[in-house]
């Protein structure tokens, strides 16, 4: 069982330069990428972004990719626009000819202060083909980071949950044990109040008439059939805990199912200790329903 928080980062380096990945992700129904990089081609970009797909199911990962180049790899250099230069120089010329001007020769001061500069500084960039092997190793080191940690968190997720069912079992199991008492409690009730009325008049009670009532109330607020399929689902959800591959919609699924279980026998059960139990059981699947939020 994953989490889907998590956080990763690597890099990977040769002579030219050193290339970083960085990698976080946060709960989301699907699987989502964002990337980020520092003028990376759209083709390293989506190769970085089949990486992630392979690794993980779910979760809004956030990929920022830089590239830092080396002291040995920067290869700058100054290029000379010798056209524009030479534009220059005709037009200072051609100025220092005319009349009513009190002209010098231009200086190298004076030439780099003109509006459109004729030095440029140009950097080699790597290719793809350099490029790609380095953000492959830097991809696979950060998810290597990435699924450990979502995988830690994971496991400490498992651990609640199955405490959390734990409990959960122990509640069905009171709920199951009230469902006579409920029955045996309102016959009593029931026949406490007719022997009141009957009392006034004279009259006997009519065993039978009282039976007849308290199977009837006892087939409405029957809640076995639903106390049952909770069990199941307990069942199912101690044993999708135990497998290996994404789970957290399923559970979350599961959770749905028992929730409406545990309503039906609120509906149907007259007994207060019952209705408090069930208050109880949905405050605890809230909490369990935070935590599948999580789960990969």
């Amino acid at each position: 069982m994953n989490s889907m928080t998590g956080y990763g980062r690597g890099s990977a380096e040769n002579g030219r330069g050193i290339v970083t990945a960085e990698l976080k992700s946060v709960n989301s129904r699907f699987l989502e990428i964002n990337m980020r990089s520092d003028h990376f081609s759209a083709f390293l970009e989506d190769r970085a972004s089949r990486k992630i797909k392979e690794a993980l199911h779910r979760g809004k990962v956030t990929v920022y990719l830089s590239f830092q180049p080396s002291a040995e790899g920067r290869n700058l250099k100054v290029v000379l626009d010798r056209n524009l230069l030479e534009a220059y120089a005709a037009a200072l010329t051609e100025g220092r000819r005319m009349k009513g001007l009190k002209n010098r020769k231009p200086s190298i001061s004076d030439l780099l202060t003109l509006p459109e500069p004729f030095l440029h500084v140009e950097k080699e960039v790597l290719s793809d083909e350099e490029l790609a092997p380095l953000v492959d190793e830097a991809m696979e080191k950060a998810l290597t980071e990435l699924t450990g940690m979502r995988a830690r968190e994971g496991a400490n997720l498992k651990k609640d949950l199955e405490k959390r069912i734990s409990f959960l079992k122990e509640k069905r199991e009171f709920l199951l044990s009230r469902q006579d008492d409920a029955a045996r409690a309102y016959e009593e009730r029931l026949k406490e109040r007719i022997n009141k009325i009957l009392e006034d008049r004279n009259l006997s009670i009519d065993e039978g008439r009282v039976l007849e009532e308290v199977a009837l109330f006892s087939e409405k607020a029957d809640y076995t059939e639903e106390v049952v399929r909770f069990g199941s689902h307990l069942d199912q959800f101690s044993h999708i805990l135990e497998s290996n591959e994404p789970s957290g919609r399923k559970l979350d699924f599961l959770l749905q199912e028992i929730n409406r279980e545990v309503n039906t026998t609120a509906s149907k059960a007259s007994d207060t200790e019952v209705v408090d139990c069930v208050i109880i059981i949905k405050t605890e699947l809230e909490k369990i329903r935070e935590q599948v939020q999580n789960i990969e």
